[in-house]
């Protein structure tokens, strides 16, 4: 009996499974410019968009980085991206939008300029 009384002291003063912290999973992103899209559909979940705006209340443990990277191709250059708690900072949100290839004018095309 007493062992009984010390152990639910015991998961009482911890706070028990009930008082477990929860991360959450859900992931939202902003985007450079808005998008006419209503909604994406990535590893099964469902993004709703507004205007630049995309949210999703259940996504996959994923890494957040490769999540960005997909999404920003699929949506275009994002500015702020949240994956399951985890905020990207702007190192990671350069290294998540897609290369831009800057198009170095042929020689033939320069000299037709002037």
């Amino acid at each position: 009996m007493r062992s009984l009384i010390i152990a639910v002291a015991a998961l009482a003063a911890t706070g028990g499974p009930a008082m477990a912290e929860t991360k959450p999973q859900s992931g939202w992103l902003t985007l450079s410019a808005p998008t006419t899209r209503d909604h994406v559909v990535f590893d099964g979940a469902v993004w709703r968009c507004k205007a630049d705006v995309c949210r999703s209340p259940q996504v996959k443990s994923l890494p957040p980085l490769r999540s960005c990277k997909r999404l920003a191709r699929e949506l275009g250059p994002v500015t702020a991206f949240s994956y399951r708690g985890v905020a990207l900072e702007a190192a990671d949100l350069a290294a998540c939008n897609p290369a831009q290839i800057a198009k170095t004018p042929a020689e033939n095309e320069l000299a037709a300029a002037r």
